[in-house]
């Protein structure tokens, strides 16, 4: 079947090409006068939609560009102002400095305060609505151009519509520096009783302890701005006579190129009907931007309207509505010219077409007779090429343990590549269909499975999934990855299967060897603590049997005093009572129902780990200094002091390297950043080699004798904070100065989340 079909395609590429160039020419010739009027008025019609697609483009462009021009000055209006107020008070300090400066040693204060405020209580800006005041730094008015009536008056307890002492809020930035910006709510000099948000600028005056300020209300100043936007607007124009018009949101036009109807409301205007019901249309509207059509007279004794389609945009901030059109009619004397133009190519290429259609017609013919033995080469080597690789493909999935699937979600029908036949042991010629993949999962992926499909089938979601599989062949149990996607275009679902049998042994190996070290750093942990408790009842069991053994002899010498009794039994009462603390710290290492998290206190968790050990470390005249932060953790206790234990005896075992006479330190010390627990370990040791320094969380690392070290202790103590509290532990060397004394050292550096209490945190998996 295969030859045939490669037989009929190479009979194509051979003969198809002359056989397609007669027909084609007979077609054209028959169709080519036909097609010269049907193109002349579909090209009259694209010329007339691209105008108006053109136009549409050019006028959004424009006047989004004009929106970001009204937004980069909204944006920019509180910092511009600050510039400008800034300019002026500090010009109004420099008036104030120089008539002090030059009339300090001549005049009084009260001469020199008059000839300010007399300099300054004229001078105007901000198209008059600007002008200074001065205030002691009491809160005392000395000046104030605008309400001269404050002058004199204490300013101190006065508090603005938003209940802020403002003179108070200003003492306290001016306390800290010379100048600041301030915003508040402050009277118009109109006499109204509203107040309006003002933005302001003070500087200090040392000589008197004043300062001086203006202030700007931010509704004047935005008007301010909008009239100066106009006047950019209003000089803006481009292509075919465009321009820039604005509306208020009530209908009042701002600004437009007919400078007779500025200012007149397109609502209250018979000749602006049209306009007035699509712009209040618009305006009710959830749309921020909108394409209107509509007709405009171009002046008010315009009486033919002209149909225009305008792009309009709300800018929501200064309630006004921007917005360019174009009249449709302009595309009428375009397409007239262009209609022409056609007339005169098409004429040209009738004339044309018969001559050269001969001499191509030809052309064509030995082309194609050559193009068609190239691809027949091109062909054939392109079929070796493709086995070539359809057998490297084969092979690779083969060697991977990749196959591929596809099902036709319309006839239910499942096919299989040759890999996927051999991973689930099937033969090739077998039928197969959902029903029967089914039978091959086991039992408690099987509802998973189905599930899966359908729900890939039905929303069109990804296949993702591993499951079990019982071979039919050998009956031998597989672990398949299983991929699909649904393809919409087709109604079908491919995907991918791959056998990862020998990869799941290796996790569960891993698995198994995880739990073989945590037991072995469990042994190793409770040997530590059976050698501490060795340590820890040496001394009281020595007090006990010294104090027995003397009463003992007291008794048979008849020496013995009531003094001498009570006082021996309370000595063997205290070591008794320590051996009973002793056996109750070490018991509630080994308790398991300090074995769930739970919210501990920092301090504590470090006392109790440094009382399991205590005894050796001071036998060892090894010092730990502490600088812990009371910081509560929700944490797994026994697993905490199993880490810091850990960290504590290699540190320990470092320090004994150290010569007799030689100091041995180890630091402890927390710090909370943010909720994060920073805790560190370090001590004097003279740190750990650089060679080996990445290694000592490796498992079996050790550079102890194989007698005083199993190398597991780091490992799980890493396991442990980052698997099981998904923290982070490191190690580096530190070089430090301790009471006057330089040391160097290996530091461990723990970083835990505080506020983990909020998150539910997972069972552990080791």
């Amino acid at each position: 079947m295969t030859d045939k079909n490669e037989k009929r395609i190479l009979s194509i590429i051979r003969y198809s090409s002359t056989i397609f160039i007669f027909v084609i020419s007979l077609v054209i010739a028959y169709f080519i006068n036909i097609e010269h009027k049907k193109n002349i008025k579909e090209e009259k019609d694209q010329i007339e939609k691209e105008f108006v697609l053109e136009e549409r483009k050019r006028v959004e462009f424009i006047t989004k560009k004009a929106y970001e021009l009204l937004e980069k000055k909204d944006e920019s209006k509180k910092e511009l102002l600050k510039a400008k107020i800034r300019n002026h008070v500090l010009n109004a300090y420099k008036i104030t400095m120089s008539i002090y400066e030059n009339n300090k040693n001549t005049k009084s204060k009260e001469e020199i305060t008059k000839l300010i405020k007399d300099a300054l209580r004229d001078i105007r800006f901000l198209n008059g609505r600007g002008y200074f005041f001065i205030y002691k730094m009491d809160g005392t008015n000395v000046l104030n151009a605008a309400f001269p009536k404050l002058e004199g008056k204490s300013l101190w307890h006065y508090q603005d519509s938003k209940g802020v002492s403002l003179l108070q809020e200003m003492n306290k930035q001016l306390q800290i520096q010379d100048e600041v910006f301030y915003d508040w709510y402050w009277n118009k000099p109109n006499g109204k009783k509203d107040e309006y948000l003002k933005v302001g600028f003070f500087k200090k005056f040392g000589p008197y302890d004043w300062f001086i300020g203006t202030g700007e209300y931010m509704e004047d100043f935005t008007e301010e701005l909008k009239e100066e936007t106009l006047d950019i607007i209003k000089t803006l124009k481009y292509k075919n006579d465009g321009y820039l018009f604005v509306f208020e949101k009530n209908g009042l036009l701002l600004n437009t190129l007919q400078k007779d109807m500025i200012g007149i409301n397109i609502h209250e205007v018979n000749l602006f009907d049209k306009l007035s019901k699509s712009f209040s249309s618009f305006m009710n509207s959830d749309d921020k931007g909108r394409f209107i059509q509509y007709e405009i007279h171009k002046n008010l004794e315009d009486k033919n309207p002209k149909n225009k389609i305008s792009f309009m945009l709300k800018f929501d901030n200064w309630d006004w509505v921007i917005g360019s059109g174009f009249n449709i009619e302009e595309a009428s004397s375009i397409v007239e010219n262009r209609q022409k133009s056609l007339e005169e190519k098409y004429n040209r290429y009738l004339k044309n077409l018969i001559i050269l259609s001969t001499i191509f017609l030809v052309f064509l013919l030995v082309i194609s007779y050559l193009m068609s033995k190239y691809l027949e080469k091109i062909f054939t080597d392109y079929k070796c090429t493709l086995k070539n690789k359809n057998k490297n493909l084969l092979q690779a999935q083969k060697v991977a343990k990749l196959g591929d699937w596809k099902l036709d979600v319309e006839n239910s029908e499942l096919y299989w590549s040759e890999e996927i036949y051999r991973i689930f042991g099937v033969d090739k010629d077998k039928k197969i269909d959902l029903d029967y993949v089914v039978e091959l999962i086991n039992d408690e992926y099987k509802s998973y499975f189905k599930d899966s499909i359908k729900n890939t089938i039905l929303n069109k979601t990804k296949h993702n999934a591993i499951y079990k599989i019982k071979r039919e062949n050998d009956k031998k149990i597989r672990w398949i990855d299983c991929t699909g996607e649904f393809d919409e275009e087709s109604n079908i679902v491919v995907g991918t299967i791959q056998d990862i049998t020998d990869r799941k042994k290796l996790e569960i190996e891993k698995e198994q060897q995880e739990k073989i070290l945590y037991q072995q750093s469990k042994m190793a942990a409770m040997g530590e603590m059976l050698s501490n408790i060795a340590h820890q009842w040496r001394q009281p069991l020595s007090t006990i049997s010294t104090a027995s053994t003397g009463i003992k002899l007291q008794k048979d010498m008849d020496i013995l005093k009531d003094e001498d009794l009570i006082h021996a039994m309370d000595n063997i009462n205290k070591s008794a009572q320590y051996l009973s603390q002793t056996i109750e710290d070490f018991r509630n290492f080994f308790n398991p129902k300090n074995n769930s998290f739970k919210e501990i206190n920092l301090i504590d968790l470090i006392d109790r780990s440094l009382s399991l050990i205590d005894s050796q470390f001071k036998a060892k005249d090894i010092e730990i200094i502490k600088n812990i932060e009371d910081i509560d953790l929700f944490i797994l206790e026994n697993e905490f002091i199993q880490v810091l234990i850990n960290i504590l005896n290699n540190s320990r075992d470092a320090l004994l390297l150290k010569g007799k006479n030689e100091k041995r330190l180890i630091f402890i010390e927390s710090k909370r950043i943010k909720e994060k627990l920073e805790l560190k370990i370090y001590d004097n040791a003279n740190g750990i080699d650089l060679e080996i320094i990445n290694r000592v969380f490796e498992p079996y690392f050790t550079t102890k004798h194989k007698s005083q070290g199993t190398g597991i202790g780091l490992y799980m103590s890493q396991e442990i904070i980052t698997k099981l509290f998904k923290g982070y532990i490191s190690v580096y060397n530190k070089t430090y100065v301790y009471k006057e004394n330089v040391y160097k050292g290996a530091c461990f550096k723990l970083e835990l989340n505080i506020n983990s209490k909020s998150k539910k945190i997972e069972e552990r998996g080791i």
